[in-house]
């Protein structure tokens, strides 16, 4: 299977594991991908309840950036939600919950502890407000240079 842009980040924050600025590209690259999430039961509607597993490093859900690496963790079929990686992490917040990202089928297998996703989710961007504008009047560039116009 191909290097997923979440390998590559891995990689590179593992190679110099004491760099924030990787570790941040690492966590910049969770948050910006398509995770494939393993669920309890199909979802109803808009609702989704993740599959929540006890580990001795705490509760994680489990989440794969590629539905084939979900597939290859499974040994048989099972619900699961496409969902961006940055909704996940408001999803959690704040519910003692990590992320097993990967776990078993790829090298970027990780566990988020539930700490990180509350990070994480304080770093998403507030969704912008949309402004609606009409321009007056239309003319050229002030100040422009005439060989640049």
């Amino acid at each position: 299977m191909a290097e997923t842009p979440i390998d590559a980040a891995f990689a590179a924050h593992a190679a110099e594991p004491e760099s924030d600025a990787l570790h941040l590209r690492f966590l910049e690259r969770v948050m910006d991908a398509e995770l494939f999430v393993l669920l309890e039961a199909e979802p109803e509607g808009d609702r989704l309840v993740p599959e929540v597993f006890d580990l001795a490093e705490g509760r994680f859900v489990l989440a794969f950036d590629r539905d084939a690496r979900l597939s290859e963790f499974l040994d048989a079929p099972a619900p699961y939600a496409a969902l961006a990686g940055r909704r996940l992490v408001e999803m959690l917040a704040g519910q003692g919950i990590g992320v097993g990202l990967n776990l078993g089928v790829a090298p970027s297998e990780t566990l988020l502890p539930a700490e990180s996703v509350v990070w994480m989710a304080a770093r998403v961007a507030p969704p912008g407000r949309v402004i609606e504008a009409r321009p007056e009047r239309v003319g050229p560039p002030r100040d422009v240079p005439p060989d640049l116009l």
